[in-house]
């Protein structure tokens, strides 16, 4: 490790080991990884933080806290009093590119205290950008298909219809003519024509042997 470098999770030159494992997994984990203190600054960060935030490692640290995390979040203030009251929060909260785009982020954080006795913040954060896409796109096709739903209406059951006259009788006992009660309990609609049968019966001369 480089020299004045701070070690993340509070390791020490005593175990060196332990330390070399810690930086490996630091460097190459997925999720960004960064070293904070409880009052917002950061003091290391790993490339996936970089990569996420679009900024480089010394960009991050001198944003700190306040520069990537929209302040206006109103989830922000009851994170960081859990945290302060049980050493550590799990939620989601909007983070700030470099560029100023506000995206949806995913992040675990745990106060710990270093052999030296300081205080500490582990932070990982995972961006859930496509994730959020993808429940909002699925929550639009729920919507959609709601709304066509609400417009079918459907007939079922049995329905009572004169024998004679073709009418139907509705629940309030009040009988429709045939096309009417259709339009009205279904989203179909009438064409009118006139079938061989009745043309025959009705129209002979227009039959041509």
């Amino acid at each position: 490790m480089s020299q004045g470098k701070t070690p993340p999770f509070g390791g020490d030159n005593d175990t060196l080991g332990n330390e070399t494992l810690h930086r490996l997994l630091f460097e190459n984990s997925l999720d960004g990884f960064m070293l904070t203190a409880p009052d917002g600054r950061i003091l290391d960060a790993n490339p996936a933080a970089s990569r996420i935030f679009g900024r480089t490692r010394e960009e991050l640290l001198r944003e700190g806290r306040e520069g990537l995390i929209d302040s206006s979040d109103p989830r922000l203030p009851g994170l960081i009093a859990q945290r302060r009251q049980t050493g550590r929060a799990h939620g989601e909260l909007s983070a700030r590119r470099k560029d100023g785009a506000v995206f949806p982020v995913e992040f675990s954080s745990v106060v710990f205290t270093t052999p030296e006795g300081e205080p500490r913040t582990c932070l990982i954060i995972r961006d859930i950008s496509e994730r959020k896409a993808a429940e909002a796109e699925r929550e639009n096709l729920i919507g959609e298909l709601r709304d066509t739903l609400g417009r079918v209406k459907r007939l079922s059951g049995l329905l009572p219809m004169c024998a004679a006259c073709r009418k139907i009788r509705d629940e309030r006992d009040v009988w429709h003519d045939l096309e009417s009660y259709i339009r009205t309990h279904t989203e179909a609609d009438f064409s009118h024509g006139i079938c061989p049968d009745c043309r025959r019966q009705l129209y002979p001369e227009t039959i041509r042997d």
